[in-house]
C-alpha cells in the first residue's frame, strides 16, 4: 500500500509541475513509440514467416520433382541437371532404405543430413544444423518415394543464413530508425501543441490584465474554428456578463444611496433642528414628515431584501389555490375608496395555483403605479385565453411611456423623465412585479392602452392557470419546478 501511495503521489506531483504541453508531448511520444514497436515487431514476424514459406516452397518443389522421377524410372532416371544446386536449393540427397546416399548434389555432405524417413508418398519439413562441422541452420523438405520394392527418401534443403541475415539487417535498421522517429515525433508534438496553445497563453495574459475596476478588456479570439476559439468566445461572453453585472451593481448601490439620502436628509434635518433649539418635535411634524419618511425607508429596505432574496434563490412562494378575480376585485374596490381617479374594471372568475399574498402585492404595485400617473381614469381588466393563460391588464390615462423606454421600466431604480416630478415611489415596485410574476412562471410587459384612452400605458400580466413555481418555497409550502421565462 505504501508503494502505491508513493506512486500516486509522484503522479500528482508530476501533473502539477508539468504543463499541458509537456504532458501532451510525453503521452503522445510514448503512444507513437509503442505503436512503432508493435508495428516493427509485426513486420519482422511477417518477414520471418515469408522467408520460411519461400524456403519451404522452393525445396518442396525440387523434392517432389525428384521423387516423381524415381517413382517412374528409378534413381538412374534422374538427369544430372536435376541434382545441380541453384536458386532455392543448396543440398540434394537421395537416400535408400538402408540409409545410404545413392545420389546427391555436388558438394553435399557424404552422410545423410537427417535421419527422418517419411512414409511413401508423404513429405515433411526439416529445420536446423545439417552439415557436419558447422552450426549453420538449414530449412528443407523430405519426401518418401518408391520404385519397385525399393524405398527412397529425397532430401532438398537450403541454407537459412542469408534469409536470417537479411532479417537481422532489417531489425538493426529499425532499431536505428525507430528512436530517431520517436525523437522527431516528440519534437513535432511539442512544437505543434505549443503552437495550438499559443492563443491560450495570449488569453491568459489578457485575463491577468483585467481587474475589477476595468472589465472592458476582452481576450483575443483566434481565427481558427476550434476549441480554443470557442473558449475565447465563451470567455468574452462571460466577461461581458460580468461587466454588465458590475455596472448594474454600481448603479444599484448608487441608486439605492440616492433614494435613501432624501428621506434620511429630511429626518436628520428635523432632528438637528430640534437638537439645536432644544425643543421637542411636535406631533404634526412626526405624523406628516418623520413617520412617512421613516416608512418610506422601511418599505425601500423591505423591497431591497425581497429583490436580494430573489436574486439569490428566487422569490419564496406558498402555493395554494387562488381566486385571481377576488384579488383584482379587492384592489379595484380599494382604488375606488381612495377617490383619486375613476376606476373601471372587468372581472372574470379565474382560479390559479400560486401565492395569494405575492400576487396581491404584484397587482397592488401596478395599481399604485397607475394611481401615481393617471389623470382621471384607471382600468383593471381580466381575461382567460384558450391556452389556459390568465391575463390581468392595468391601464391608466397618464402621460404614457415612450416606445424606446418601455423595456427599462422593470429595471431597479429606473426613473423615466416623467418620474422626476413624482418622488413617491422607490423605483422598485415594477421590478418586484416582474420577479413575482416570473416566479409564478408568467410574464409581464407593457402595451398601448385600449380604445377609449387617448394616451396612457397598459401593463399586462400573463399567468398560467396551473402554476409550478421555481422560487424557493416558504416553510410548509408546496413547490414544483418549472422553467423560468427570461427577465424582460
Amino acid at each position: 500500500m505504501s508503494g502505491l501511495t508513493a506512486l500516486s503521489g509522484a503522479r500528482v506531483l508530476f501533473r502539477r509541475r508539468q504543463g499541458v504541453r509537456v504532458r501532451s508531448t510525453i503521452v503522445g511520444t510514448c503512444l507513437i513509440a509503442i505503436a512503432l514497436v508493435i508495428g516493427a515487431t509485426a513486420m519482422l514476424f511477417m518477414l520471418y514467416r515469408a522467408d520460411n514459406r519461400s524456403m519451404y516452397e522452393s525445396t518442396s518443389y525440387r523434392a517432389y520433382e525428384i521423387a516423381s522421377m524415381i517413382r517412374d524410372g528409378g534413381v538412374e532416371s534422374i538427369p544430372p541437371e536435376e541434382l545441380m544446386v541453384g536458386t532455392g536449393v543448396d543440398i540434394i540427397q537421395v537416400i535408400d532404405g538402408d540409409g545410404r546416399i545413392v545420389a546427391s548434389s555436388p558438394g553435399a555432405p557424404g552422410v545423410p543430413v537427417t535421419g527422418e524417413r517419411p512414409a511413401t508418398w508423404t513429405s515433411a519439413s526439416i529445420e536446423g544444423p545439417m552439415v557436419p562441422g558447422t552450426d549453420d541452420d538449414y530449412c528443407g523438405t523430405i519426401a518418401g518415394t518408391k520404385f519397385g520394392d525399393a524405398r527412397f527418401t529425397v532430401v532438398a534443403a537450403i541454407s537459412a543464413g542469408p534469409y536470417r541475415q537479411s532479417l537481422f539487417n532489417t531489425a538493426l535498421l529499425l532499431a536505428i530508425e525507430l528512436p530517431i522517429l520517436v525523437i522527431l515525433s516528440g519534437f513535432a508534438i511539442y512544437y505543434f501543441v505549443g503552437r495550438a496553445l499559443r492563443p491560450v497563453g495570449k488569453i491568459t495574459e489578457q485575463v491577468n490584465m483585467i481587474t475589477s475596476s476595468d472589465l472592458s478588456l476582452r481576450v483575443p479570439v483566434p481565427s481558427t474554428d476550434d476549441e480554443v476559439t470557442r473558449l475565447a468566445s465563451t470567455m468574452n461572453a462571460m466577461l461581458t456578463r460580468l461587466e454588465q453585472g458590475h455596472e448594474a451593481q454600481l448603479r444599484f448601490v448608487g441608486d439605492a444611496s440616492h433614494e435613501m439620502r432624501s428621506p434620511l436628509t429630511t429626518v436628520v434635518g428635523i432632528l438637528d433642528l430640534a437638537d439645536d433649539t432644544d425643543s421637542a418635535i411636535d406631533l404634526p411634524t412626526v405624523r406628516t414628515i418623520l413617520l412617512p419618511e421613516a416608512r418610506r425607508m422601511q418599505n425601500m429596505v423591505d423591497d431591497l431584501l425581497l429583490l436580494a432574496r430573489a436574486d439569490e434563490r428566487g422569490v419564496p412562494l406558498r402555493v395554494e389555490d387562488v381566486d385571481l378575480d377576488d384579488i383584482v376585485a379587492a384592489e379595484a374596490h380599494r382604488l375606488r375608496s381612495l377617490g383619486l381617479a375613476r376606476v373601471e374594471s372587468t372581472i372574470t372568475p379565474i382560479r390559479i395555483a400560486g401565492d395569494r399574498d405575492k400576487l396581491a402585492r404584484a397587482v397592488r404595485n401596478l395599481a399604485e403605479n397607475a394611481v401615481r400617473y393617471a389623470q382621471s381614469t384607471i382600468r383593471l381588466d381580466m381575461r382567460l385565453d384558450t391556452e389556459g393563460m390568465a391575463t390581468i391588464l392595468v391601464t391608466d390615462d397618464g402621460p404614457g411611456i415612450p416606445e424606446d423606454q418601455r423595456a427599462l421600466v422593470f429595471r431597479r431604480f429606473t426613473r423615466l423623465d416623467v418620474d422626476r416630478r413624482n418622488r413617491e415611489g422607490s423605483g422598485l415596485g415594477l421590478s418586484i412585479v416582474a420577479e413575482i410574476v416570473r416566479a409564478h412562471g408568467g410574464s409581464v410587459a407593457t402595451a398601448d392602452p385600449p380604445a377609449g384612452f387617448a394616451h396612457g400605458i397598459t401593463f399586462v400580466i400573463s399567468l398560467p392557470t396551473t402554476v409550478t413555481t421555481p422560487g424557493a418555497p416558504a416553510d410548509g409550502a408546496r413547490s414544483i419546478p418549472v422553467a423560468v421565462p427570461p427577465a424582460p
